[in-house]
């Protein structure tokens, strides 16, 4: 009768230690950012770029962006600036307009700023 009983708390202990930490899992989980919300930016194809270079992004729903290129911190040219529609989207760039270097581009959102980098080589 003693193992019975034993064995039952050891099985109570083990089920209240999970139900505490899926309560902590949770609580800790709450205030997270959910990444479907926002816009995905995809890296250049060719790498250094030259020529006309095609920048791609996805919005997961209708959203203001701002697409730019930077040097370091300051923005070198700003491409785009309006809402665009759920899906993806293209924008041409021709490289001859900067310099050669390293340069990033990226988009930015109510939600985010997100930049990748890329260099130049006319």
């Amino acid at each position: 009768m003693e193992k019975i009983i034993e064995f039952l708390l050891v099985t109570l202990l083990i089920l209240v230690a999970i139900i505490a930490y899926r309560f902590l899992l949770s609580y800790l989980s709450r205030g997270r950012v959910n990444q479907a919300l926002f816009c995905e930016l995809y890296t250049l194809d060719h790498e250094p770029a030259s020529g006309e270079v095609s920048f791609y992004f996805v919005c997961p729903e209708t959203t203001f962006v701002t697409f730019a290129i930077w040097k370091g911190d300051a923005i070198i040219k700003q491409l785009t600036s309006q809402e665009y529609e759920i899906g993806g989207h293209l924008l041409k760039f021709q490289t001859s307009e900067i310099e050669n270097g390293m340069y990033y581009f990226g988009i930015e959102t109510t939600k985010q700023k997100t930049q990748k980098r890329f260099t130049v080589q006319n």
